[in-house]
């Protein structure tokens, strides 16, 4: 005689934790960056300064830089190797 076993989502708990977190007020929403990191961002739609950031000379953004850094790819013809 067989019997019927019922699946659960094995990830049901996050829902749980995720619950618990929100009744207890540490639950945080995780910002989202909708340009470059630059001085000056937009988040959730907001410009705002970005002082999170390790690019505080701009230098990520900055286009000479960008254009050598192709350049160099270019030069030594990087390409990426599967893993060995």
């Amino acid at each position: 005689m067989a019997t019927a076993t019922t699946r659960t989502n094995p990830l049901s708990y996050l829902t749980d934790q995720l619950n618990d977190l929100k009744a207890k007020g540490t639950h945080f929403r995780l910002r989202v960056l909708e340009d470059e990191q630059a001085p000056v961002c937009t988040f959730d739609g907001k410009k705002v300064i970005n002082l999170a950031s390790n690019n505080y000379l701009g230098l990520t953004t900055h286009p000479k830089l960008r254009e050598a850094a192709l350049e160099a790819w270019d030069r030594a013809r990087c390409a990426p190797s599967p893993a060995p």
